[in-house]
Order: C-alpha cells, then structure tokens, then sequence
C-alpha cells in the first residue's frame, strides 16, 4: 500500500514539474520580441504543439514505465533526488526574491519528506530515529519557508543529500550481496 501511494506522489510532483516547465515556456512565448515573432510567423502553432506534445508523451510514457516497474529501493532514491532538486530550486527562488516559487518548492519537498515519514517502518530503534530525522528536517523547511532563512534550507538539504548517499550506499552492498560479483566465473 505505502509503495504504490509513494509511487503515486513521485508521479504527482513529475507531472506538476512538467506543468510548470510547459507554463514557463508559455510565458516566455508569451513575451514580444523581434526574434520569437519572426519564429512564430515561420512555423505554425499547431506543428510546433504538436510536435511539443509528441515529445512530451513519450516521455511521458518512459517515465510512467520506469516508475511502474522500480522498486521499492529506486523509488525511494528518486523521492531524495526529487526532494533535493526541489529544496535546490527553492533557494534559486529565494535568492532571486520570488516568493511565490520558493513557496511552492518548499511545499514540494515537505510533502516528499512526509511521505518518507508515512512510509517509514518505526518498529526499530533505527526506524524510530529516522522518523525523528525526517521531522527535524520538515521541521527546518517549514522554518525556511515562513523566515525565508537559507541557512535552514541548506541545513535540511544536507540532511537529504546525507540520507540519499546512505540509501544509495545501500542500495549497492545489497544487490552485490543479491546479485553477487556479477558475471565473473
């Protein structure tokens, strides 16, 4: 149950990530200059979107494939890289003054370190201080966020890239020990 539901949120955010790029790149369009006039008059809308959504479909599609046959392990690792691009954008945002972005960023990452937490087993002392870890560091992004304290979102970006590198760490010692050297007679 909590894979599928980690699954869906990491499809969620990848979806709203390419929403924004698309809205981004409207807005953009949208603005006069003499160079995106004179591209617009040589070629038209309908062959430019669609062949934007061509594009965008297929991968679409990849990343829908990908995601349905990861496992738990890769998942996992995605929502870290996921949550560390997020915090990373967030600071852009907030260096740059925009409120609004950093805002929906830092939401972003909360929402991926509380799903950790949701699918996180505290049935063992480990589990139990990861969970408190995890708090710490929503705990800074909501402090971040409200005092606009990069300080705080670099400290729970640390903490993010620390637990991703584990994860991966892990990740290797336990497909070597499944997979063994791989190859070698």
């Amino acid at each position: 149950m909590s894979f599928h539901h980690a699954q869906a949120v990491y499809k969620k955010n990848m979806q709203q990530t390419e929403q924004f790029k698309k809205y981004q790149g409207e807005k953009q369009k949208s603005g006069f200059s003499p160079v995106s006039a004179t591209t617009t008059v040589s070629s038209t809308p309908q062959q430019t979107t669609s062949q934007q959504e061509g594009k965008s479909n297929g991968v679409n599609a990849y990343r829908e494939k990908a995601l349905q046959t990861a496992s738990r392990g890769d998942l996992t690792l995605l929502l870290y890289n996921g949550c560390i691009k997020f915090v990373d954008k967030a600071k852009q945002a907030m260096e740059s003054d925009d409120m609004e972005a950093k805002n929906k960023y830092i939401i972003r990452a909360q929402d991926i370190i509380r799903e950790l937490m949701v699918t996180l087993k505290t049935d063992t002392e480990i589990g139990q201080n990861m969970f408190r870890l995890y708090d710490f560091i929503h705990h800074r992004l909501v402090e971040s966020n409200i005092n606009n304290d990069v300080k705080a979102l670099e400290e729970a970006r640390s903490f993010i890239v620390e637990f991703r590198d584990t994860w991966k760490e892990m990740m290797k010692i336990e497909r070597k020990e499944r997979f063994g050297d791989g190859g070698k007679a």
